[in-house]
């Protein structure tokens, strides 16, 4: 039997700067019926190096260029304006809810109350940040995009160390995602493979409610979709987010889809199925290298020079070279390693760095 469906709207980045219009897209989400409105807790120093280069980009309105730290600042959502924004969501009987990036994010929030942590796709291979999270008891809902099944298995296996209360949600890292590329059998990977663990669909893609009634229809029960005031605003996450009438749709198109799955009453949508293989599909590929997190320098280190944890960032590489996944900062911790050459400010943190 399938319960309600838990529906995060995905405010995001899509705020403009503007607390204003976090309440109105709070408000747009509870009349809609959604469950969670979903903010994005992030500083730009904790998420590229200032070195991450220009971000050339376009949609059907234009093309783009921007400097990704400068750019990325802009986006930032106060943690000022935390305590007003849960108290609203507590006045429109919506749950408060936020992806955190890193574990200063993450203490910040939990400080805060947060009763759910949300971890983004492009930190399931930041093995330390979703150890930290698990160690605070809190149910954790994950995304998986770009990742492959191996990477999955141990980032849901750090959780598992320390409780059961995971949610994984299939997504793909490509924006706006074709239907063709959602490959929604994922679902019934994740089924076999981690059986007790809840599955769900974040979901990138410009129809309504497509993808996410497949989702239902597979066993998913968390859907999180991005939403926004005009798909015309300025910023990179509006062209393919809902509007207020298409967010309405969806949750309808959801809630009808239940009662087809109880009375199993539906067929799948093969398009949508697609592959089952849980891998970086080639559409991902660019902005997993753009965004999965890595290690790289704090300051300039010296050959010869014993490299301290504190020296060492957790970062997306943007433009730059990719450094060690950011479990092997635990070699950090526990060995003492030297540099094997000059690493310079902001450089990644390569083998033959250190060996």
């Amino acid at each position: 039997m399938m319960n309600n469906t838990y529906i995060i709207a995905e405010i995001g980045i899509n705020f403009n700067g503007s607390l204003e219009n976090c309440f109105k897209l709070i408000d747009i989400a509870s009349e809609t019926g959604c469950d969670a409105a979903k903010f994005q807790i992030f500083s730009a120093k904790n998420l590229y190096p200032r070195s991450a280069g220009e971000l050339d980009w376009k949609d059907d309105k234009g093309e783009y260029s921007y400097d990704i730290y400068e750019a990325v600042k802009q986006f930032e959502l106060s943690i000022d304006w935390i305590d007003n924004l849960i108290s609203y969501c507590e006045k429109k009987k919506i749950d408060f809810m936020a992806s955190v990036f890193d574990i200063s994010g993450l203490n910040a929030m939990v400080a805060k109350g947060m009763k759910v942590i949300k971890l983004s796709s492009y930190t399931i291979t930041n093995i330390p940040l979703i150890e930290a999270s698990a160690k605070t008891g809190l149910p954790i809902i994950m995304s998986t995009g770009g990742a492959t099944i191996s990477e999955t298995e141990e980032a849901v296996n750090t959780v598992r160390k320390y409780h059961h209360d995971l949610t994984l949600l299939h997504c793909s890292i490509q924006y706006p995602t074709k239907l063709k590329n959602i490959n929604m059998g994922v679902l019934d990977t994740f089924a076999k493979v981690f059986p007790k663990t809840k599955v769900g669909y974040s979901d990138h893609s410009e129809e309504p409610s497509d993808a996410p009634v497949e989702s239902i229809y597979l066993g998913g029960c968390v859907v999180e979709k991005h939403i926004t005031l005009d798909k015309k605003m300025k910023g990179p996450d509006h062209f393919f987010a809902l509007e207020p009438d298409e967010l309405k749709k969806m949750v309808v198109d959801i809630r009808e889809a239940e009662k087809k799955y109880n009375s199993r009453n539906f067929e799948i949508n093969e398009t949508i199925y697609g592959n089952s293989e849980k891998v970086c599909h080639e559409h991902e590929q660019y902005l997993r290298d753009f965004c999965y997190m890595t290690l790289f320098s704090k300051k300039a280190i010296k050959k010869g020079e014993l490299i301290k944890p504190g020296d060492i960032s957790i970062l997306r590489a943007g433009k730059k070279n990719k450094g060690l996944e950011p479990k092997y900062l635990n070699l950090f911790k526990e060995n003492k390693i030297v540099a094997k050459k000059n690493i310079e400010f902001e450089a990644p943190i390569h083998w033959d760095s250190i060996l």
